[in-house]
């Protein structure tokens, strides 16, 4: 693989000079002692604080209702004192929070909330450079060949032929995670070999029907290094599953929509290093105040998103740090894995997965038109969406809804019977709306 990897590194630094820059930074920041660290994250948390007050209208507003001045930041003690930014604000003042005179994408997701939200990111900043450095912890390159089963996959034609292009020589194998068959999971299967993939990436949920498959056709994959999950809580059971499938090791990466890479996993630790000189995480109690020997709520801050800054931002999740030093002597901080995400799957009687990280997706193109959904598959299968409009959507939701009826149906081959219920609102567990619950997946778990 000497010839892809070469080339891979010509073309980024022909054709993508700041992702280089950041990664130069980013391995350089790798060797650094964690009092160094420190100094960085600090500096850039300052600087970004400053910024959003003097150029984000909702940040002024916002931290001058509460008496909060960027000039009281003097010290890390006075962290704490930077109101918390939770998703309904982000819902409410979208708009708001975004700096147009810096080019930005947007993504939306429902999270685990059910809410779909619209965030932009900054352009400038290469988030992918964060998975190049976990790799060079594994002793992988990004330019090794590679499997992918996610939502977002080369189509057409030409969307193959421009993806293939864009990797050659690197060979890249895709699987469509928003809907599985058995016959698309064993074709995803031979091309692992097939093509010597290196390392395969994707959705937990999705990549455990995978190694489910391979494990009862007691298939042998001999050229996996790595199996880098994400998007959902991985399963002491999941982990082991995934291992005996795939005959390596497995990477668990936390991240999310609106901030992504936020911590993954080394070698040498259960636990994740925190990419703590782009993103800092904040870990309090119900009464928004810091612990460290505990679970608590997660607050993330995007040191380098100033297009659409999320400065102690409230993810929904809970975590916990870890103290000690991990073997590996990088002083990227360490916090325990994730568990606060609930990511089911939705079955067919014919044999068919449609994995719950995709789902909870299915209304991102509409947040102007729904307010909250859930869907729950009940114990014979149907499927019932229940869905609660936005007031100023009323000429629109029925369009919305035909439309997600027609894709979900096509998820499920039309095997089973799905419903649309209108409600006031969706009932929380715990705080939290479960975005997605099925009555089947529960019987098949409680089965093993």
């Amino acid at each position: 693989m000497y010839l892809s990897d070469k080339l891979f590194w010509i073309k980024n630094r022909l054709f993508r000079p700041q992702a280089m820059r950041l990664y130069g930074e980013a391995m350089k920041n790798k060797k650094l002692s964690i009092l160094e660290l420190r100094e960085i994250n600090w500096n850039k948390r300052k600087s970004l604080v400053l910024y959003a007050y003097n150029n984000i209208p909702f940040y002024r507003k916002y931290y001058d209702s509460l008496g909060f001045n960027p000039a009281e930041l003097k010290s890390e003690a006075d962290w704490k004192n930077i109101p918390i930014l939770t998703k309904d604000l982000v819902r409410k003042y979208t708009e708001e929070l975004r700096n147009k005179s810096i080019p930005s994408s947007f993504t939306t997701t429902g999270g685990s909330t059910g809410k779909p939200l619209k965030v932009y990111k900054d352009k400038r900043f290469k988030a992918e450079i964060l998975g190049w450095r976990a790799f060079s912890m594994w002793n992988i390159s990004p330019a090794d060949n590679t499997a992918i089963t996610h939502r977002r996959v080369p189509q057409s034609g030409f969307a193959r032929f421009k993806n293939r292009l864009l990797w050659w020589p690197t060979k890249r194998i895709y699987l469509s995670a928003t809907s599985m068959s058995e016959e698309e999971i064993s074709r995803f299967v031979q091309d692992l070999t097939r093509y010597k993939i290196v390392w395969i990436t994707g959705y937990a949920g999705a990549l455990e029907c995978v190694a489910d498959y391979i494990l009862a056709h007691h298939i042998q994959i001999t050229t996996l290094q790595l199996v880098w999950s994400t998007s959902a809580p991985l399963t002491t059971n999941s982990r082991n599953k995934m291992e005996r499938a795939f005959g390596c090791k497995v990477m668990d990466q936390y991240g999310s929509c609106e901030v992504s890479h936020i911590a993954q996993q080394c070698p040498h630790s259960e636990h994740l290093h925190i990419n703590y000189d782009f993103v800092h995480v904040d870990i309090v109690d119900g009464n928004g105040l810091p612990v460290y020997d505990e679970e608590g709520d997660i607050l993330v801050t995007d040191l380098y998103n100033y297009a659409f800054p999320l400065i102690r931002y409230k993810l929904g999740d809970r975590g916990c740090f870890v103290k000690e030093a991990c073997e590996c002597g990088v002083s990227l901080p360490l916090m325990k894995s994730v568990k606060g995400r609930t990511s089911d799957m939705v079955y067919t009687p014919g044999g068919r997965v449609i994995d719950g990280s995709y789902l909870t997706t299915i209304f991102d193109n509409y947040p102007e038109e729904i307010d909250q959904f859930q869907i729950y598959q009940k114990a014979d299968y149907s499927i019932v969406v229940y869905y609660r409009p936005k007031d100023s959507a009323t000429e629109r939701i029925d369009k919305v809804i035909e439309t997600i009826r027609a894709t979900l149906e096509s998820d499920v081959a039309s095997e089973i019977p799905i419903s649309f219920q209108q409600v006031e609102t969706i009932a929380h567990d715990a705080g939290k709306t479960r975005y997605i619950i099925s009555e089947v997946a529960l019987n098949k778990l409680n089965k093993k």
